[in-house]
């Protein structure tokens, strides 16, 4: 009843929100194209960063796959409604990206790589890759180490940086940077992991039991808070470095880019995800009462979740002529409630709801001991 009710609120908002934005494309479209490209940006990072997360625990192994993997597995089956989502920044692409307008493309240096046919081509194969790598890691083997972990993590981050250059730093065409890619995964994975530890720990009942048959104990509730400090570290770490760099170099054509990104309600919103998704959850998870505590885990997660949003406005709506609007929020609403709802009924199931075998000691068993090769979950 819980999960149903859920399920209606979920599609309640996304109705919500996508009126909203239907609403505003009468009025306003290219606003709406921009709250929606940003919002975008959180939104088909989860279940990239999804994917990364399990195949990394393909090859590692660690218990708290027990707790992880069936929201992890849930998020990669939302992929497929991110990648539809796509469709109107495609579509409407003179809207949102100054290259693809030619009377402002003209003195463009790198119009051999900013160019329409060019971009929906790499869009499409980022597309066919990602799909091939949900399925695989959603159909994994029955037994042994999974073969497509490793190539497919290679894979995953090539592609994440090519597209995270082409829907997000080419709305400033005359700005790059060779460590954004990587910034931007950063903050995938970070999304991602706290997501998957938010559902973990709201799905479980206090003493640690799950209704899906599994156990999200205080150790696992520790390790998931480890694992979120070495991604909050990873993301404030790259994130420092390309500020540094760019600001020690002091040139034009570079530091334009925080300008614009620093100067008036946008510096306060730099400091603020700063702190809310860098030293605040550091902080909090460094003392290990939070890290055990459903509720305190629970807080951070939520807290990364927020701020990794508005860093994904932060880094997109500064570099487009208008900004933000609340059609931003809007459309994160209306792909949230969407996404939500895919999430909930993946979670819901039985199959998404199995989680790794336990030995004794807490560890994940091995491979022959887990019934309908479950391995990692």
């Amino acid at each position: 009843m819980r999960c149903r009710s859920s399920l209606a609120l979920s599609l309640l908002l996304a109705a919500a929100g996508g009126a909203a934005c239907a609403a505003g494309a009468l009025v306003d479209p290219q606003a709406v194209l921009r709250g929606w490209l940003a919002s975008l940006a959180f939104w088909i990072g989860l279940p990239l960063g999804a994917m990364m997360l399990l195949f990394a625990h393909d090859l590692t192994g660690g218990r708290w796959g027990a707790a992880a993997v069936p929201p992890l597995r849930a998020m990669v089956a939302a992929l497929p409604l991110a990648l539809l989502l796509l469709l109107p920044v495609l579509v409407w692409l003179p809207q949102i990206y100054p290259w693809a307008r030619p009377e402002e493309a003209a003195h463009l240096r790198n119009q051999f790589y900013l160019n329409t046919p060019f971009f929906l081509a790499r869009a499409a194969t980022y597309a066919v890759v990602w799909l091939l790598l949900a399925w695989a890691a959603l159909r994994r083997p029955g037994t042994g180490a999974n073969p497509v972990a490793a190539p497919g993590l290679i894979l995953l981050g090539l592609t994440g940086s090519f597209a995270a250059v082409d829907w997000m730093m080419s709305v400033e065409p005359d700005w790059g940077s060779s460590i954004y890619g990587m910034m931007i995964i950063s903050g995938q994975l970070l999304g991602a992991l706290a997501l998957a530890t938010l559902a973990a720990v709201l799905g479980g009942r206090p003493d640690g039991g799950r209704v899906d048959g599994g156990r999200v104990d205080p150790g696992q509730r520790n390790d998931l808070g480890s694992l979120l400090i070495a991604a909050v570290l990873l993301w404030f770490y790259l994130s420092f470095m390309q500020f540094l760099i760019v600001w020690q170099e002091n040139l034009p054509q570079e530091i334009t880019w925080y300008v614009r990104r620093l100067a008036g309600g946008w510096g306060w919103t730099a400091v603020l995800g700063a702190l809310a998704q860098g030293a605040v959850p550091f902080l909090a998870l460094v003392w290990w009462p939070v890290k055990r505590s459903r509720r305190g885990l629970a807080a951070v997660c939520a807290l990364l979740l927020a701020a990794h949003l508005m860093e994904c406005w932060w880094l997109i709506l500064p570099g487009l002529e208008g900004g933000f609007t609340w059609f931003a929020p809007a459309a994160a609403l209306a792909m949230g409630g969407a996404g939500a709802a895919v999430f909930l009924r993946r979670l819901g199931r039985r199959g998404a709801g199995r989680a790794p075998a336990r030995a004794a000691d807490g560890h994940v068993a091995a491979p022959a001991a887990l019934p309908d090769g479950a391995r990692h979950g």
